[in-house]
């Protein structure tokens, strides 16, 4: 009986090895996490918003405009694709009540050129681009503008929610944003003023601090293709490797209202993920990272953790071929329990998410899959969303299904055969 039980115990010694490695790294972010305080006092200057619209919701972006003009900005610049017939009449009419509207009509493609083109009209000491779909708090610019009080300070990330969440891809979205703007900006603002991204969706850069690259935004190449989205995370660390820092305002609110089914959501986690890599890569290669040690250790943390937490997931698939009923009935228990812990700051919002807990759990586990797909086809250059934009499939992406499948079957059979 003890022969046995030692024998199990070592069997899934190297399941709890990895639980210490993601324990300890999430715990580190937590404690570190609780010493930031966002920056406050006043702060005033010249606002410009500058967002690119491409076949946006009209109701949704009507919202977003009224929630942008509550907050008195200096400018509203809608740079609208010239197809959009509908968006430009709404801006126009909205433009009469507005007396800094300025409308860009554009027939040039792409998100990264609308970004360049309204960047260059605006006027603002300040710099905010915006999804056209982002609604803002009424307090949005009072909270978000004091940490450019330092003249160090580039850029200025909000804090993101899904905007009345309803439907169970926008709860899966809504539980990822407080995870990613509590456990990853909280600690990174404290622990040196470098984020691995300040999202697009709101992101404040002091209009100095960004003029200079533009060219690099509109124009960056990644293993000979153009590079099509991936915006915000390359104008962050352009910044950032020039020596600007950034901020975190937890106490600036914006909303989303997030993909509507799962889909579409993991379609977008897979475009973000391949953004994610061809940036992260190029910033260490580049060596400017490693100029910022919480970061670097991001940014190796994050790539570890494509693997990581699948160990999870195949000792519990070779404990049901075994017959290891015990041991699988406890790791599917220990995931409930500590998915519970780590979203505790959504359930701190919305209690009755716990509910939910189940469905992350296999929502959690497939983002991790499409992370290490992501990686297999990085420089695939699409939107995933915009049916317009839509590539056909490849050779080359069946390969990668095939290559993500045979690393998952790879860690099974290796696992399997260890314990044989």
């Amino acid at each position: 009986m003890l022969s046995q039980l030692s024998s199990q115990l070592l069997f899934y010694l190297p399941l709890g090895i990895v639980g210490l490695w993601r324990w300890g790294t999430w715990l580190m972010r937590i404690i570190v996490g609780r010493f930031y305080r966002p920056i406050t006092g006043e702060f005033q200057t010249s606002v410009s918003i500058v967002v690119p619209v491409y076949n946006e919701k009209p109701e949704l972006f009507q919202l977003a405009l009224d929630s942008w003009r509550a907050n008195n900005p200096a400018e509203i610049i809608s740079v609208i694709d010239a197809t959009d017939t509908s968006s430009i009449g709404i801006f126009q009419e909205f433009s009469r009540g507005f007396k800094g509207a300025k409308l860009i009509i554009t027939e040039n493609p792409g998100k990264r050129q609308a970004l360049a083109d309204g960047a260059v009209v605006a006027n603002g000491d300040i710099i905010a681009f915006v999804d056209s779909d982002t609604i803002w708090d009424d307090s949005l610019l009072k909270h978000a503008l004091p940490p450019f009080a330092d003249p160090s300070i580039g850029g200025v990330s909000t804090r993101q929610n899904v905007f009345h969440p309803k439907t169970l891809a926008q709860n899966m979205f809504d539980i990822q944003l407080d995870l990613r703007f509590t456990d990853d900006m909280k600690p990174s603002e404290v622990a040196g003023s470098a984020f691995t991204c300040l999202s697009g969706r709101t992101a404040l850069y002091r209009r100095k601090a960004v003029l200079p690259f533009l060219d690099d935004l509109v124009n960056e190449r990644f293993w000979g293709k153009q590079c099509i989205g991936g915006d915000d995370k390359r104008l962050t660390y352009l910044i950032e490797a020039a020596g600007w820092k950034a901020s975190y305002q937890h106490n600036a609110r914006v909303y989303t209202p997030g993909a509507g089914d799962l889909a579409t959501l993991f379609k977008q986690r897979t475009r973000w993920s391949r953004n994610s890599w061809r940036a992260d890569l190029r910033a260490m290669w580049l060596g400017w990272v490693w100029k910022h040690p919480f970061l670097s250790f991001i940014l190796i943390d994050r790539a570890v953790s494509t693997i990581t937490p699948l160990f999870s997931l195949v000792y519990f698939i070779v404990s049901l071929i075994l017959g290891l009923w015990i041991p699988a009935i406890i790791l599917v228990s220990w995931w409930h329990i500590s998915r519970a812990l780590k979203i505790m700051p959504n359930l701190a919002r919305h209690p009755s998410n716990i509910k939910l807990i189940p469905v992350y759990i296999v929502v959690n586990f497939a983002t991790v899959i499409t992370r290490l797909y992501a990686l297999l086809t990085m420089n695939r250059q699409d939107w995933l969303t915009r049916g317009a934009q839509k590539k056909p499939r490849s050779f080359g992406l069946l390969l990668a299904r095939l290559g993500t499948f045979a690393i998952i079957a790879g860690m099974i059979l290796l696992v399997y055969y260890t314990r044989l």
